[in-house]
């Protein structure tokens, strides 16, 4: 058996650093199917990994993007407590809730006495979403320090997400980007991931980052790559950050690509809790136990606590009443192992 063939236990997995494991295999297991241990093949046309960042900003979606579609309310102490749990983890960036109307989105009525509630967490961002300059001020007043915005890819998805057209929408965010330049708040932009006219208005507005959106999750890599590379074209590259649902498995894929292209923040949401209410089928987005895992399996740093991301994980799924949603998650229910 070749070295690139022998099992590995679940205990060792996390200990793993993917590139330096990999140029560690002696050459002689350079087979038919074997990956060059140094990251080009034979000529020189191949480079594994050349690009990938040693650091990945993971921003924690669940507690808005992930929970805005569930129809069980979540009381708010809950809602509270879950933050704060992932905030414990070492997640240091947490997408907290939506300044939205209550006939949208019930489930987030509770902003203010949330955002009132976790102000004192120090050293965590806590962007809120703020789709246009009504909701920017009420979430100002709440003392919010970061908003995000969002934008859909066809008409008919804006005017059932956020009612208006993608022009309107535009002109909305320009009043939103314009009031928070006066009083130095952060914008951050979710786009659609196949509307590269729409990220360079935004990013001329101000947005400071441009997160990449497959609401649906119906992405793969042979769409990702294009994308992005339209993207590259008009926005910078340090600018950009990508956001998988997991509807058809293809998530932990398109984020290894986006890392190999540069990319170096990933939207993620803990036990993979989420989905989007006005897009139907659309399942959760991609897990954070996963992809912490797999970023930690390739030698990046995160400094998340995968301990502790699972036991925020656990929490809300307790309240939900459901089984966890990450493939982590489910492995370690079913092994000896306790301990990643």
């Amino acid at each position: 058996m070749s070295t690139l063939e022998k099992p590995i236990s679940l205990d060792k997995l996390s200990g793993l650093n993917g590139i330096d494991q990999l140029r560690s295999f002696s050459s002689n297991n350079l087979g038919r199917g074997a990956v060059d241990t140094n990251n080009t093949a034979k000529d020189g046309k191949y480079k594994f990994f050349k690009d990938v960042p040693r650091f990945a900003m993971i921003i924690e979606v669940g507690p808005r993007d992930g929970l805005q579609n569930e129809k069980t309310i979540i009381p708010t102490a809950v809602m509270i407590e879950f933050i704060r749990k992932l905030a414990s983890s070492g997640l240091s960036v947490i997408e907290a809730t939506s300044f939205v109307s209550p006939k949208w989105i019930p489930q987030l009525a509770d902003a203010v006495d949330v955002m009132n509630a976790v102000k004192d967490l120090t050293g965590i961002r806590l962007p809120v979403l703020t789709p246009n300059l009504k909701a920017f001020n009420a979430a100002i007043s709440a003392g919010v320090k970061e908003v995000a915005i969002f934008a859909s890819a066809s008409e008919s998805f804006s005017k059932s997400n956020i009612n208006c057209s993608i022009e309107e929408s535009l002109a909305r965010f320009r009043a939103v980007t314009s009031a928070a330049k006066k009083i130095s708040v952060p914008v951050r932009y979710i786009s659609p991931t196949n509307v590269a006219y729409v990220a360079k208005e935004l990013h001329e507005m101000g947005c400071f980052e441009i997160s990449l959106g497959d609401t649906i999750g119906v992405a793969t890599p042979g769409t990702v790559l294009p994308m992005l590379e339209a993207i590259m074209a008009v926005v910078p590259i340090e600018k950009l950050a990508v956001h998988f649902h997991d509807t058809y498995g293809q998530s932990l894929s398109n984020i290894l690509l986006s890392l190999q292209m540069g990319i170096s923040t990933v939207d993620t949401s803990v036990s993979g809790v989420g989905g989007c209410p006005y897009a139907k089928g659309a399942s959760g987005n991609v897990a954070t136990e996963d992809v912490v895992f797999m970023l930690h399996g390739l030698g990046l740093k995160t400094n998340v606590d995968m301990g502790k991301l699972l036991s925020a994980g656990e929490y809300i799924n307790s309240y939900l009443g459901r089984p966890a949603g990450s493939k982590i998650s489910v492995a370690l229910a079913g092994s000896c192992y306790s301990k990643i």
